[in-house]
């Protein structure tokens, strides 16, 4: 099978199996298996011409003492790697930082975050990463929702049951295939998920497939948006996500796990760049946008100021609150004004936007 030049496997995440690490056990064979197991199932989608774009590994929720080893002792130069659903604890500060020096992501319940005014702390937290570099910050997320989320899509994700998960970079592929409608696209899309779900399950693994409709530069939702006559920053651009996000609610099957919806995140969406750069958007339009999809305020860079960034947090909570849909929210806090750019690694330059 070969791909539409127009759609990626954009990860292929391994697992790690919970009931290994339950009471302290040895978690490094269990980890060692998820490694071999990541590296086969890669090989097998290789022997089909498939090749993934990146290949993780997502933990359980830990213990503080597991939590301690993992940082310490696991390479992750091959992959990446989740930690996992996490309550945040001030005192773990140094080893969270670490963590995410080291490459590892990781999401902080924010729902525990608001209960225990641990907001501020947070805040905190992040803008030290992110003064260390602000590539640091594009590996913390603060999620909301009541259990942990066995999703491919980094930071917010955490191995719940085991299993394999998929996910798919195909705005351009509902484009290039809107001469069948809307609705076609998507069922054309959903025929390419079930061949490669297909080789999966056909080596006896269980498949978790989050349908996330996400960008990736010019891979562009925005781009997409327009095409379908809803441009960003226009009335109706909400109207068009829930578009969408029907659509994906719609070919969701026995594989959906996880998000499961229209992403926005700034700084991988060339569209949304170029609005950051010209001044057109704000943080607080991401979070508007965040009413009908799941991470409008997701990768959003923005200027130093601690009490703003967990203000901000806590009106992600209250969107959350009524919508009662999984929400996490990613910010990079960078010295400079609006307009400013910085270099984000693999994300490339990016604008600050305004609160």
């Amino acid at each position: 099978m070969t791909l539409d030049n127009h759609i990626k496997i954009r990860s292929i995440t391994a697992f790690v199996d919970p009931r290994e690490f339950d009471q302290n056990r040895n978690f490094e064979g269990e980890i060692d298996k998820s490694i071999n197991l990541l590296e086969s199932l890669v090989k097998t989608l290789r022997n089909k011409g498939l090749e993934p774009w990146t290949a993780r590994i997502s933990f359980p929720e830990n213990s503080v003492s597991i939590f301690k080893r993992i940082v310490d002792n696991v390479d992750i130069n091959r992959f990446l790697a989740s930690l996992g659903y996490t309550d945040f604890t001030p005192s773990m500060s140094n080893i969270y930082l670490d963590a995410v020096e080291k490459g590892f992501y990781i999401s902080f319940n924010g729902l525990k975050a608001i209960e225990k005014n641990l907001v501020g702390e947070i805040s905190r937290f992040i803008h030290k990463a992110s003064s260390r570099n602000p590539v640091y910050a594009t590996r913390i997320s603060v999620g909301f929702h009541e259990e942990p989320l066995q999703t491919p899509y980094f930071p917010d994700s955490t191995s719940v049951k085991g299993g394999v998960g998929l996910s798919f970079l195909y705005p351009n592929f509902i484009m290039e295939n809107l001469e069948h409608g809307l609705t076609g696209a998507f069922d054309e899309f959903k025929k390419v998920v079930s061949k490669v779900a297909g080789y999966i399950e056909a080596e006896g693994f269980r498949v978790l497939v989050d349908y996330s409709l996400s960008p990736w530069m010019e891979n562009s939702i925005i781009d997409l948006l327009q095409t379908i006559g809803y441009p960003a920053g226009q009335p109706g651009f909400n109207y068009g996500v829930l578009l969408l996000n029907k659509e994906i609610w719609r070919i969701a099957d026995k594989y959906a796990a996880g998000f499961n919806e229209v992403m926005l995140p700034y700084a991988e969406d060339n569209g949304l760049k170029k609005l950051g750069e010209n001044g057109s958007i704000r943080a607080k339009d991401l979070l508007l946008y965040t009413a009908t999809c799941v991470s409008g305020p997701d990768m959003l860079v923005v200027p130093e100021d601690e009490e703003k960034l967990a203000g901000f947090i806590k009106d992600v909570y209250s969107v959350y609150t009524f919508k009662k849909r999984p929400l996490a929210a990613r910010l990079i806090p960078a010295t400079g004004k609006p307009g400013d750019k910085i270099n984000l690694g693999k994300f490339g330059e990016t604008a600050l936007v305004p609160y």
